[in-house]
């Protein structure tokens, strides 16, 4: 399907990979793995051609069809959901115009030749229609629209009204209804609940062609994918396996590459001494160079011990507060112009975490909005603890200014801070001292994360709202933020889709919003 040969790519100074050698052959399914800011984003846009490689090419067969997920893709706000998902199927409308317009042709002409050619004609196109599956495009849709949750939208409703997460799963459904010889997702499961996660999982595994999926979620990867692609140490290495198969694999070639390592550097002494010790006295002098020879071929193919990343240093500050019970809600309604959920009740007393789940679409973020007071609750009653300190983790990162640097965004909320007080936070949080110089725009999610992380860890609180804390999040820093949350001292509510992630937090309660009856 694909050979890359010889990528090279990087951003000034940063090198993301050098003569990368890869293959993509019919039955792969692969998951491209590495931490936030290794370079996966890049490599996938690099394979969908939205930007070019610095050296290197990318062999395609000519009849390969390739559908990426895009995220950040502009589509027709005026196109209700069904007429939107129906263009994935362009092609064969198409084809049914011109056979009706043969039909009609049929219909007036009375010329025998010509009606045994449009006869012809028109039973051709008739079998192409049926073989490709365009009498059951309606089944086809309801299948997939039902399956990630986009039904439940209504079909005709206008995607202008859609959110951000909305969209991208209706684009989900678009890019599997064309069903691609290579599908490209990017983190695809951002945006589904675990109903609809374990839908897509099924549908991976049953997926005649081949895929490449960025994700960090570990059981995800381990269901659908035969083989890993890993963006690690200026390369991307192809492992064969799940992504267990691939931890157990990498470790040993750690393992290994590092003894070589000290070995080799063990010997590069041995000589250094040698030298140093014989290279002066006559009657040795020759045997020095002779080893000096052997140093030199040495050095030049040394190898670097492999050092792993430290994981980042979350740590949320705590404000005291004395009162056991933090927050009180009654029989709450919550919505916009009408009711997502009625009958909401919750007590939270201070220490306890509660993870908050439920449907997509079905009110988590309206939830913590209405908490937050930020929308107005339709009925019922929301009593706060006049002592408590919210700490709001947005799901959609809302910076004051996307062109800050991240030094600058810090500094922009704590501008009291000194600029080695912030580089220090953001260094903490996970931040390379290069990626804090660059435009917030340019870093990839994962890293956009980081530094919403580091601004609310900044702000002594007792009552966290973290809304999908986890969507881009390598896994080390993943799990640095569950130890983060059980270290608090105070109470935590969060969203989450990942049941791996919410079973790291210590006696978790769990609110389904979706058992809740309107």
């Amino acid at each position: 399907m694909l050979e890359i040969r010889n990528l090279n790519h990087g951003f000034g100074d940063k090198i993301l990979y050098r003569n990368v050698n890869l293959k993509i052959n019919k039955g792969d399914k692969i998951g491209l793995v590495g931490e936030n800011g290794a370079g996966k984003t890049t490599l996938v846009n690099i394979l969908s051609g939205k930007i070019l490689c610095d050296d290197g090419e990318l062999v395609w067969d000519k009849k390969c069809k390739v559908g990426y997920l895009d995220q950040f893709a502009e589509i027709d706000c005026n196109l209700t959901v069904i007429e939107y998902l129906k263009t994935a199927f362009a092609d064969l409308y198409k084809l049914e115009n011109e056979y009706n317009e043969v039909n009609n042709l049929l219909s007036t002409n009375v010329n025998d030749k010509e009606i045994e050619i449009l006869m012809n004609k028109s039973g051709n196109l008739l079998e192409e229609l049926c073989s490709k599956g365009f009498y059951s495009i309606d089944s086809q849709i309801n299948k997939i629209s039902t399956g990630l949750g986009v039904a439940q939208f209504g079909m005709e409703t206008k995607i202008g009204v859609l959110s951000g997460g909305q969209r991208v799963k209706l684009m989900l459904v678009k890019l599997l209804l064309e069903q691609p010889d290579l599908l490209i997702l990017d983190e695809p499961t951002n945006f589904l609940d675990k109903i609809h996660i374990e839908w897509l999982t099924k549908f991976l595994q049953e997926y005649k062609s081949c895929f490449l999926i960025v994700s960090h979620d570990v059981t995800f990867l381990n269901s659908v994918v035969n083989k890993i692609w890993a963006v690690d140490l200026e390369t991307v290495v192809a492992y064969l396996g799940n992504y267990q198969h691939y931890l157990e694999v990498r470790d040993e070639r750690i393992k290994q590459h590092n003894k070589l390592a000290e070995k080799q550097k063990q010997e590069e002494e041995k000589l250094k001494d040698y030298i140093a010790r014989n290279g002066v006295r006559a009657a040795t002098a020759k045997q020095a160079k002779s080893r000096q020879k052997v140093l030199d071929k040495l050095q030049k193919n040394m190898v670097e011990e492999i050092k792993e990343s430290n994981p980042p240093e979350i740590c949320f500050r705590y404000r005291n507060i004395d009162n056991a019970i933090m927050l009180v809600v009654k029989n709450l309604s919550i919505g916009y112009s009408k009711p997502l959920v009625n009958g909401i009740n919750i007590k939270l007393l201070n220490g306890e975490k509660m993870r908050i789940s439920g449907f997509n679409g079905v009110g988590k973020t309206t939830l913590f909005k209405t908490i937050l007071s930020q929308i107005s609750l339709l009925s019922g009653s929301i009593n706060i603890n006049k002592n408590v300190v919210f700490g709001y983790y947005e799901q959609n990162h809302n910076f004051s200014n996307i062109n800050n640097t991240a030094i600058q965004e810090v500094l922009f909320y704590y501008p009291k801070m000194t600029e080695k007080e912030v580089r220090s936070a953001l260094a903490k949080s996970g931040l390379s001292s290069k990626k804090q110089m660059q435009p917030l725009n340019k870093l990839s999610g994962g890293e956009q994360c980081k530094v919403q992380l580091c601004i609310i860890t900044m702000t002594p609180c007792n009552l966290l709202l973290l809304d999908e804390p986890t969507n881009h999040l390598d896994v080390k820093a993943k799990e640095s933020l569950a130890k983060a949350i059980n270290k608090f001292p105070g109470s935590v509510l969060f969203v989450s889709h990942e049941d791996d992630f919410s079973k790291m937090i210590f006696d978790c309660k769990e609110l389904n919003l979706s058992e809740i009856k309107i």
